[in-house]
């Protein structure tokens, strides 16, 4: 038996082994400067839009202006964390009917934000991991919701991970103006600290649903948590439905291949080693 385990470890240790990896992501690097409401993944493929941004009067009902635009180092806030690279904001502009900006209290939960899809065909352990910004007039609270059908929502508890200092991760069951689900928060009430312009890096998830994984309907958003007298800017007051925006950077959807083929030379590998296998057990029951 001393000379059968060896060879059984090497054949074990011979065969891939499935990592996590990207199946798509959206870094904003390979898009233009200027106007974009979809930009191209960096990464696989999939699509990335905005919702909600032509709907509401902020003050008037506007067109949907999302741009790629290069971060500043003055956008910072509490956790002094900047982001100098591309960056996709996300906001309506004046259409023909005069001024607008999109974001509205008036917007039902989970109606406004963004949204990415991509097919998990071939992967399971889905997985997300994404940068926000909101500005000190943007919309303070946010909640991430996957689809398996493109038309049924799940809120997902998001996790911080990276650069995360001033935010803040809440779970809702009382009020009806806020997800009853998790959500987080870049608010002055919540977390008593500086709120506004802050880069939050590396929140992540992790969806368990089974139906998300070869999945060619698999979809996220990104959107608003709260309504009405709940839905405030990140300085804890009324949204004033007439300014402020979110950015978003490294959107990344995650998965690990659920099937894995061999190389040759790992079968030739396997051959070998059974053989040996076989040998040495015809050889030890000589004995």
């Amino acid at each position: 038996m001393k000379k059968i385990l060896p060879i059984a470890a090497l054949i074990a240790a011979s065969l891939p082994v499935a990592e996590a990896g990207s199946i798509a992501a959206w870094t904003f690097q390979n898009d233009a400067i200027g106007v974009n409401n979809s930009p191209a993944p960096s990464t696989g493929s999939g699509t990335a839009s905005s919702i909600g941004m032509n709907i509401y009067p902020t003050p008037n009902v506007g067109a949907t202006t999302d741009d790629v635009l290069n971060g500043k180092n003055s956008d910072t806030g509490a956790n002094g964390v900047s982001n100098t690279t591309q960056i996709w904001r996300i906001r309506a502009q004046a259409g023909t009917n005069g001024a607008a900006n999109g974001w509205s209290s008036a917007a039902p939960i989970g109606t406004q934000g963004v949204q990415f899809a991509t097919s998990t065909l071939g992967f399971d352990d889905i997985a997300i991991n994404f940068d926000w910004y909101a500005t000190t007039q943007g919309e303070a609270n946010l909640q991430l919701e996957y689809t398996t059908d493109g038309i049924n929502w799940q809120n997902v508890p998001l996790a911080l991970s990276g650069s995360d200092g001033g935010l803040t991760v809440l779970t809702n069951s009382a009020s009806p103006n806020t997800v009853d689900g998790s959500y987080v928060s870049d608010n002055l009430l919540n977390n008593g600290s500086l709120a506004g312009q802050d880069w939050f890096t590396g929140l992540t998830a992790t969806i368990d649903d089974p139906n998300a994984a070869n999945d060619p309907n698999f979809a996220i958003e990104m959107v608003n948590a709260s309504t009405g007298a709940d839905n405030v800017s990140t300085q804890g007051t009324a949204l004033n439905n007439s300014s402020g925006n979110w950015r978003f950077d490294n959107v990344t959807i995650l998965g690990t291949p659920d099937t894995i083929t061999p190389e040759p030379a790992t079968f030739a590998l396997f051959g070998t080693g059974l053989v040996a296998l076989l040998v040495g057990h015809r050889q030890f029951g000589r004995r």
